[in-house]
């Protein structure tokens, strides 16, 4: 299966460009905090799930920072700098982070496959099903999507049947929460995920365990390489 290619729709950009133009448009100059999200929303007239994503945008280019529990704000040219070099190092931890996935999630898939119960496969389902109604709604709440994705993830890894998994499933849930937040907002990334996961599930019911292992690394992979190319595509 080939990797998924992001490619930012013409909506993506325009909100981007939006955003942009209202900053200007304000004379906002560095340190200058932008309005809420809601009335940045009404201002523009997007959604606030459109308004995160280009604000996502222009941190990861280090034109504005967001400052949890305070605000968004305009950044000048040498703490954007600095932004962009930190973003940098964070490539690195993300990279770590979908190792560690990939090292945990392979076998897990594979046991899953040979050793599932009907009962086992039922709960799978069930979590791609609630999973895939999340993804249809408009707007989506993607911190819900988040969450459904990573319980479907662990629920695969819970019935691979695995005491060390088992007693690993605290630290991977939080590694998949970390890696998983950096991807499931990427234009396509979610489409291509709930195809990739459908895949696995149908290897998991075949018990086919070889399929399984080798989807679920493609799945990984392709969540990687999604968010590289796409930190690339903004710095350039």
């Amino acid at each position: 299966m080939s990797t998924p290619i992001i490619n930012n729709p013409p909506r993506f950009q325009t909100q981007v460009r939006l955003l942009l133009d209202y900053i200007e448009r304000e004379g906002l100059k560095a340190g200058d905090r932008l309005d809420s999200e809601r009335d940045l929303a009404k201002i523009l007239g997007i959604s606030r799930p459109s308004l995160r994503e280009a604000i996502q945008v222009l941190q990861v280019q280090g034109r504005l920072v967001v400052k949890h529990g305070i605000g968004i704000f305009v950044l000048d040219e040498v703490e954007g700098e600095k932004l962009r070099d930190s973003l940098k190092a964070a490539q690195h931890r993300i990279e770590e982070l979908f190792q560690m996935r990939e090292i945990l999630e392979a076998p897990a898939v594979e046991w899953a496959a040979e050793r599932r119960t009907d009962k086992q496969l039922l709960e799978m389902k069930q979590a791609a099903q609630a999973l895939n109604a999340a993804v249809s709604e408009d707007p989506i709440d993607f911190d819900k999507v988040r969450k459904l994705d990573m319980e479907f993830h662990l629920t695969i890894v819970k019935s691979a049947q695995n005491q060390f998994l088992n007693q690993t499933l605290g630290t991977l849930q939080e590694i998949m929460y970390r890696s998983m937040d950096n991807t499931l907002k990427l234009p396509g990334r979610i489409d291509a995920s709930e195809h990739e996961h459908g895949v696995i599930l149908d290897a998991i019911e075949k018990r086919d365990p070889i399929a399984a292992r080798l989807m679920i690394i493609q799945h990984i992979h392709n969540a990687r390489d999604s968010w590289f190319k796409y930190l690339r595509k903004q710095n350039d």
